[in-house]
């Protein structure tokens, strides 16, 4: 997995003033770099007294600065504590940092977390210590889990003594909270800042970790007296440019193990592809699509990967895992070599690690990976090639050029099976889907989806057994349009999240997928979504129960598992988006259409049939303590 260097020219800041002569000479004096670096930071907008109306920068105006330098273009959260006075520096830059004031942390850490996925660019969850520590948590770990670069702003809330009594203390003194434990946590790097310039240094470098080798989120939680206070830039250690602490190369494999995985591809008489959240992360679909035409590979995706290959490509399997494919979980337990793309391989994806799917005693085994530790997690390998995706796959391609064409006698059997195994494991096909119905069924749902929405929709999934339905019966037409809440993989994702997915694809469709639960705990995006002009749908597989919950319960002995008879259509209608309830089959075409017509953000209700249940079709039998 990986992300692409952010490369820009810094823009000059609002205000900014070229360096005093005389004070960058003191700092030539006292600094033991060359004068010549020395020179081209100071005209690359580090600080003196001059830029700054004759006194020190304050801590806040150099965070500020600091995003713009590192490209950051969206901030999402809700001015609290210290945090107050970063927002307030954000009026006026609104061209090249947007405020995007949401309704709760936890949609703002989802928003972040979605939109850096999109974008591959890090995106900022803002807002006051316990409230980012407690309800931010939720978009913070899936980010962690699932590799999305996120910066994560937030102050103790200290009162500017955190050894006396203060009111929502996170300092970790006695009688606070320890917030720079709890976020520590779940990130992959969190700085206390007690200082002015630890707070500009610290998120200056929580840039730089949440970008660098595997992305995630990245943290600096400040007490209240480094936010506001004066940073001396005359003595080390220097506040420098951002963008300079971003300029890394994409990491690649050695020559001599691309070389060994190219023999165990060319040797190989049924190889097969398994592409995960890593192709996503590094933009490597076109690099994926043809290494497997180069070798006539097919492919299959993780949960997490669907869409890595379009599913309606003549190579591609589908997804694999549980709620999988067929054809992919078939095609992974007779391939005799398995080239694994950015994929950690959970439970779910390997069936639980049954041998019929994945069995290292009888295949050969590739891993790439961004992070070293991924390689032979979960199976032991036979290589592992560590490094971005992208680079690596196009390393493969390169050194493919002749070993491809020359090999294809031996997998020109392996190759041509593709279509009969798609056909005989009924790929992405239900008789359900077929059927109009009242209420509708959660397959015609699903198909009337793929038949109306345009083929490069945006989809955001949730969870329950909504994603079930769509993972495996939504048969994706473009790479890259798939964003699924993988890591947590927790009810509530979905609907923020396609939110900030129509920021970063305002011209194309976006629906994000939700059931009711899912639905009612994060509804409060929807007015930040008509805040914001963003015309996203939502579609509610409306059961009024937590259906995978409910499907795992007894008759008889059904306990807070449904709810009361809600019509969602009208809950957002009252946000002013447009709302409709559907209740049967043959009125969806027509609701998905006005919805798109409205040019606001909708909601299409969908009374579903509670008896179809995803375990009719799944991979194996639930196990005791699963929703």
């Amino acid at each position: 997995m990986g992300v692409e260097a952010i490369q820009l020219d810094p823009p000059t800041p609002a205000g900014y003033h070229p360096p005093n002569p005389r004070a960058v000479h003191k700092r030539f004096q006292s600094c033991p770099i060359s004068p010549f670096l020395l020179c081209t930071t100071a005209t690359g907008n580090s600080f003196s007294g001059g830029g700054f109306g004759g006194s020190m920068p304050q801590a806040h105006e150099l965070i500020v600065q600091s995003l713009e330098e590192a490209g950051i273009e969206y901030v999402f959260g809700i001015p609290g504590g210290g945090t107050g006075q970063i927002f307030n520096l954000l009026v006026g830059k609104e061209d090249r940092i947007k405020a995007i004031l949401c309704r709760h942390e936890q949609t703002a850490a989802i928003m972040a977390d979605a939109y850096a996925r999109a974008s591959g660019k890090p995106a900022v969850v803002m807002g006051q210590g316990l409230f980012i520590g407690s309800n931010a948590s939720f978009g913070i770990m899936e980010s962690m889990l699932s590799s999305s670069p996120m910066v994560v702003l937030t102050d103790t809330s200290d009162g500017g003594n955190a050894l006396h009594p203060a009111n929502q203390s996170g300092s970790g003194e006695y009688g606070s909270i320890d917030l720079p434990t709890i976020i520590r946590s779940m990130t992959k790097y969190t700085s206390l800042a007690t200082s002015p310039k630890e707070a500009v240094l610290g998120t200056q470098l929580a840039i730089k970790h949440a970008t660098s080798g595997r992305p995630g989120p990245a943290a600096v939680v400040m007490r209240s007296a480094s936010i506001s206070g004066e940073v001396d830039v005359e003595s080390p250690p220097f506040i420098h440019n951002a963008a300079g602490y971003l300029n890394t190369a994409k990491p690649q494999s050695a020559p001599q193990d691309i070389e060994k995985a190219i023999e165990i591809l060319s040797s190989a008489k049924r190889p097969i592809i398994m592409a995960g959240n890593g192709v996503h992360q590094a933009r490597a679909h076109a690099q994926l699509q043809q290494l497997a035409e180069m070798w006539g590979v097919p492919v299959a995706t993780s949960y997490k990967g669907k869409s890595a290959l379009a599913e309606t490509h003549p190579l591609s399997l589908g997804m694999a895992g549980v709620y999988g494919q067929e054809a992919a979980n078939l095609g992974v337990g007779d391939a005799d070599a398995v080239i694994i793309v950015g994929a950690k391989l959970s439970p779910q994806d390997t069936v639980r690690e049954q041998p019929n799917v994945f069995d290292p005693l009888t295949q050969r085994i590739v891993q790439i990976d961004i992070d070293e530790r991924n390689a032979g997690w979960t199976f032991p390998i036979e290589l592992g090639l560590i490094g971005d995706a992208g680079s690596i796959l196009t390393q493969l391609v390169e050194a493919s050029q002749e070993v491809a064409p020359s090999t294809a006698s031996n997998r020109e059997e392996w190759t041509a099976s593709v279509p009969g195994r798609r056909s005989s494991a009924g790929f992405f096909d239900d008789p359900a889907m077929h059927v109009d119905s009242s209420p509708v069924t959660p397959q015609r749902l699903v198909a009337l989806l793929r038949q109306t929405m345009p083929d490069d929709t945006v989809y955001a999934l949730d969870a329950g057994n909504n994603r079930t339905w769509m993972a495996h019966l939504y048969q994706s037409a473009q790479a890259h349009t798939f964003f699924a809440p993988g890591g947590t993989a927790g009810m509530g994702w979905g609907l923020p999240a396609a939110v900030a997915l129509k920021l970063a694809y305002p011209d194309r469709p976006v629906v994000g997928v939700t059931g009711d639960g899912g639905y009612m705990m994060t509804v409060n995006a929807l007015s930040t979504a008509m805040q914001y002009e963003l015309p996203m749908i939502c579609i509610v597989f409306n059961d009024n129960a937590l259906g995978m919950v409910r499907h795992h319960q007894p008759e008889g002995r059904r306990i807070a598992s449904e709810f009361i008879d809600t019509d969602n259509s009208a809950v957002a209608r009252g946000f002013g988006c447009f709302g409709v309830q559907v209740n049967d089959s043959r009125n969806l075409p027509d609701a998905l259409r006005d919805a798109q017509a409205s040019g606001l953000p909708s909601v299409i209700d969908v009374v579903i049939d509670r008896g179809p249940s995803p375990d009719d079709w799944r991979a194996d039998l639930r196990t005791a303590g699963e929703t």
